[in-house]
């Protein structure tokens, strides 16, 4: 089989989470012989503000190229050193660029001169708008810009008097433009801001509303990613806007767009997977104070999971609108020091009372799903903890009794959440049950990778209530007392056999002699399948899918890569796509590509092999397309 391998590179985190605002379509003053384009226009390949467009994009993209004949209008007689200047300065124009949408405004032309007025759009935050004037000149009937903005320098314009004369209007123009052009776009980003938000949240409705209802717009604001709305809530529907309102417009704009990677404490606000309810409202006269009940169950490998809480004061504007002021923590840029001490805070809330609303309340907005027999208990259990995500997880959940009790049981849910999604262990697999009339007990084996060899099996309880039945963190003692007996009965020869029962659907392969390969066909619809079902983080299924070696860690690595294979589905936002299949002898090996988000793309070999319960993934088999690994390596083994 002439395909090399090479071992997978065990696995870098990272996520990506874009936020583009849409571009404005403004009206521009007309000063001599004068085109008005919009972003959406078809403009011909020979427009200046097409062209002007396109140089501004490889600009920030860092990948205009400056030699003359290049991208530019760059004048062949431009000394080197003075290249690498206009290099360094289209550098710094990169910066102001940033990833914003770009439009055309005014274009004004002088025969083979033109100037164009290029403005940087998006979002709701006027101090981000920008005009960059750009100037062209035309040569072979085509447009091309010069390597400095707002000049014809270095772009063999030419010297004669009145030829000088006319270029300087046009110089003159621009810079002149330019101020102006952007004074009128702030002017009119402020009216389409209002306009924004009460596409999302009319100023009628917002004065109907308290602070209760204040409150719970803002939690839904913030999980939804709804930033109108969200600015709404912030203030943004005034006459007169909050003092520090560019703050405030920075920071909730950086957290929708940041989401899963945003800083505490907006991370606690914005983040998905983040269990979060109102928990306090209260008003004395024009001002405020609501309060916010967060549990984040990532928290587990840097502290225990608790509920904490948000403290947001409330403030009437002019027109007698509630708006949220937010405390300085969420107004810093990324503040390490606030981060940390935040990260750092251990325990509970200081104020226990409030905390303790949050399982009554949680229900209340998120009621339960209790499932008709144990079984089927089980298996959602399993499902939601595996690859659900965490409120799915909560809605299996039994949280009734006491308010102590309750919030034991969310910080329960919380912690285990946390071991397989954020911590030690990549995925649970069943390995017992038992149901009586009340109650039930599954044991589970909770896979980490670091370690496939080693038994984590621990006992979950389910009991029923007069709905039906749920996951209960926190068993009663009855139940306990009925059930234990039995777990450790079962636990004295799990060490010896847990492997065994996990892979019980997983054939072993003692030889290849004589087996034929998989056809393209068949080799594809398995690895397909195989990677369903990994994404959905069905581990029960996938082991099914599998076969092995008989060899004497076949079982510890079969895991171990399963455990890989989950955990890297979680951090990949594009599902994976097959792009080869190759057969030789017994092997069948399909190639696949996995973009892991801003990485670069992966592409691992899965080998398909027959068997006599049908075609197998030899999950085993730690293959990666490349071409500096011995085509030894598969059949040693």
């Amino acid at each position: 089989m002439k395909v090399f391998f090479q071992a997978k590179a065990r696995r870098s985190k990272s996520t990506l989470s874009p936020f583009c605002g849409a571009a404005m379509v403004l009206p521009v003053k007309v000063f001599f012989l004068l085109l008005f384009f919009t972003l959406g226009a078809h403009a011909a390949a020979t427009d200046p503000g097409k062209v002007a467009i396109e140089f501004l994009e490889k600009v920030r993209d860092g990948k205009v190229n400056l030699e003359p004949g290049g991208d530019t209008a760059m004048s062949p007689q431009t000394a080197v050193e003075k290249r690498r200047q206009i290099a360094k300065r289209l550098e710094r124009v990169a910066q102001d660029l940033g990833r914003d949408p770009l439009e055309v405004g005014a274009v004004q032309l002088d025969e083979n001169f033109a100037a164009v007025l290029i403005r940087k759009v998006g979002g709701f935050d006027a101090s981000r708008l920008q005009v960059f004037p750009v100037a062209l000149v035309k040569k072979d009937e085509q447009w091309e810009a010069a390597p400095l903005l707002a000049s014809f320098e270095n772009s063999g314009a030419g010297y004669a008097v009145s030829l000088r004369k006319r270029i300087e209007e046009l110089e003159n123009w621009m810079l002149r433009e330019q101020v102006l052009d952007l004074e009128k776009l702030r002017e009119q980003s402020k009216a389409l801001l209002k306009t924004r938000i009460e596409s999302r949240l009319s100023s009628a409705e917002f004065g109907k509303f308290g602070a209760k209802e204040i409150g719970e717009r803002f939690v839904t604001a913030c999980e939804s990613g709804d930033l109108p709305s969200l600015l709404g809530v912030l203030g943004g529907l005034g006459t007169k806007l909050p003092d520090n309102w560019t703050l405030r417009l920075k920071s909730a704009e950086n957290a929708i767009s940041a989401g899963a990677s945003a800083a505490r404490p907006w991370r606690l606000m914005v983040a998905p997977g983040i269990a979060r309810v109102l928990v306090h409202d209260e008003t004395n006269g024009d001002t405020g104070l609501i309060s916010i009940a967060c549990l984040d169950p990532a928290d587990f490998e840097k502290k225990s999971p608790h509920v904490e809480l948000l403290h947001f004061e409330l403030s009437r504007s002019a027109e007698r609108l509630w708006r949220i002021d937010p405390p300085p923590a969420f107004l810093e840029k990324a503040n390490k020091a606030t981060t940390e001490e935040m990260e750092n805070s251990e325990g509970e809330d200081s104020n226990p009372d409030i905390a303790n609303r949050f399982p009554a309340i949680w229900m209340s907005k998120h009621p339960a799903a209790p499932q008709p027999t144990a079984e089927l208990a089980s298996r959602n259990w399993l499902s939601a903890l595996n690859g659900g995500n965490f409120v799915s997880f909560l809605a299996i959940t039994r949280l009734e009794g006491a308010d102590g009790a309750s919030l034991k049981s969310c910080i329960k849910s919380a912690k285990t959440w946390g071991a397989v999604r954020n911590g030690s262990a990549e995925l649970a697999l069943p390995l017992a049950f038992k149901a009586e009339a009340n109650s039930a007990v599954g044991i589970y084996q909770f896979l980490s990778t670091k370690d496939s060899e080693i038994l984590n099996a621990q006992p979950v309880f389910f009991e029923k209530s007069p709905h039906g039945w749920l996951w209960t963190p926190e068993p009663t003692d009855a139940t306990r007392a009925s059930l234990m007996p039995w777990v450790a009965d079962q636990s004295r020869n799990l060490p010896n056999t847990w492997q065994q029962i996990v892979l019980s659907g997983s054939p072993i392969i003692a030889s290849v002699d004589g087996l034929e390969s998989v056809s393209e066909e068949v080799a594809r619809n398995c690895v397909q399948s195989w990677l369903n079902v990994v994404r959905r983080s069905d581990g029960v299924q996938a082991l099914s899918q599998t076969a092995r070696l008989e060899t004497p860690r076949s079982a510890a690595v079969t895991l171990q890569n399963l455990g890989y294979e989950i955990a890297d589905s979680r951090r990949s936002s594009e599902s994976p796509s097959i792009i080869s299949v190759n057969r030789a002898g017994p092997w069948t090996t399909v190639g696949v590509k996995i973009i892991r988000g801003s990485d670069k793309p992966i592409y691992p070999l899965y080998t398909v092999i027959k068997t006599a319960q049908g075609p197998r993934i030899l999950a085993e088999a730690d293959l990666f397309a490349s071409d500096n690994r011995s085509r030894d390596f598969l059949n040693n083994e």
